[in-house]
């Protein structure tokens, strides 16, 4: 397991076996090409970790069976519309579209609803109009898995399909039922039933955007629905753009941002800019906070949520004593580390200066490597199998 930086992949000197480092060798000792001249390197002060099977097995988990069902409250309600979009643009991807993004994450705030997928984002508005408009991704499995399948994947996730596009098709195009789960919401929101947990914008404030992102969802989806879609306040956020890759990888491993840190860097390089956007849309205060409601088809790997932890504190970009972002997930819960993934740090979102958000992205990838035991992954329940953004995973009721 590695933490590395990622100026000419220099190995910090963490693990002996240095296998980047010897493997980028051994390459081009043997004259082999690499992907990326070494003219792109990435800055020195970009960070990512490595994990070998080994190295995630040192991250001492507890196996749970997927949780009952629970209800969603709140913004809980705008944070399961969002795992609904992420599902129904994954599996499209996958069934029609035949490519595998492996994870989808969205987001709605300010009058947009953004969206990252870990792999071929290219695809996402297609997917997403196709899961739409195309019925024939409405038939071959159950709205409901039968009570064998609770553990059976493939049968889980095309019921998922089926019953989460119909939802969607349901509530945001067609417009049945929106309302009565708008007022619902909002009368729990107030009752601070489903708000975010680490600071909240006040009472009206937070109606006020609790509104719009219904508000953007029934926009964008009806938009995204119609025969000749905009897309115009859908931002897709494509993994690596900006990040430079490596210039070689050891066989068979992979290389990305996961989908929900790809947007919150976003959020962070435009993070004064779009929160003026979001204050002056809805006349609130210069220093209300913006809610950033965020959920995919998984919950945060332990990667995702140690960055998404900092990110919550000591002046990171979902620290409520900034006055501007906060985040929110219906879900505590932390899933797998996944090995042989180079994955990279969004350390963008970690402080404000460019020199701390590196020393604190070194400092996550460190105690991968160093101290496995002081991770927030580390002795916390996960379901091994499937580690949906769903507290109802072992019946697939979204009541």
């Amino acid at each position: 397991m590695f933490a590395v930086a990622l100026r000419h992949a220099r190995v910090l000197g963490l693990h002996d076996e240095r296998v980047l480092e010897d493997w980028n060798a051994r390459r081009l000792a043997s004259g082999a090409p690499c992907r990326r001249e070494a003219s792109h390197a990435a800055p020195s002060n970009a960070r990512y970790y490595f994990l070998r099977s080994p190295e995630v097995a040192r991250i001492e988990r507890h196996p749970i069976a997927p949780p009952a069902p629970k209800r969603y409250l709140g913004f809980d309600r705008v944070a399961q519309s969002l795992r609904h979009v992420a599902i129904a643009v994954n599996m499209t991807m996958r069934e029609r579209l035949h490519v595998d993004p492996l994870e989808v994450q969205v987001s709605v705030f300010g009058g947009r609803m953004h969206i990252a997928s870990n792999f071929h984002a290219g695809r996402i508005r297609e997917a997403l109009h196709l899961a739409l408009t195309d019925d024939t991704l409405m038939s071959g499995a159950p709205r409901r898995p039968a009570p064998g399948d609770v553990r059976n994947w493939d049968a889980m996730v095309a019921s998922r399909r089926v019953r989460d596009i119909a939802k969607l098709r349901h509530r945001y195009v067609q417009g049945h039922a929106l309302d009565r789960v708008r007022t619902a919401a909002r009368d729990e929101a107030m009752a601070g039933v489903g708000v975010p947990a680490h600071g909240s914008p006040s009472g009206q404030e937070m109606l006020r955007q609790l509104d719009d992102a219904f508000d953007t969802l029934r926009r964008v989806l009806r938009d995204a629905a119609s025969a000749s879609p905009t897309f115009r306040d859908l931002v897709v956020h494509t993994p690596m753009r900006d990040v430079p890759k490596l210039a070689s990888l050891p066989p068979g491993a992979t290389e990305t941002m996961h989908a929900e840190q790809c947007i919150q860097t976003a959020i962070a390089t435009h993070a004064q800019a779009w929160h003026r956007e979001a204050v002056a849309r809805l006349g609130l205060a210069s220093d209300t906070l913006i809610v950033v409601p965020m959920a995919g088809r998984f919950v945060p790997c332990a990667a995702c949520a140690e960055v998404e932890a900092q990110s919550r504190t000591d002046g990171g970009l979902f620290d409520p004593a900034n006055g501007r972002f906060v985040l929110h997930r219906s879900s505590r819960r932390i899933g797998k580390a996944f090995a042989n993934e180079v994955q990279h740090i969004a350390q963008a979102t970690l402080a404000k200066t460019p020199a701390l958000a590196a020393h604190r992205a070194q400092l996550i990838a460190d105690r991968f490597v160093t101290a496995p035991q002081t991770l927030r992954a580390y002795g916390t329940p996960v379901v091994l199998d499937y580690s949906l953004d769903t507290e109802s995973e072992s019946s697939g009721d979204d009541s």
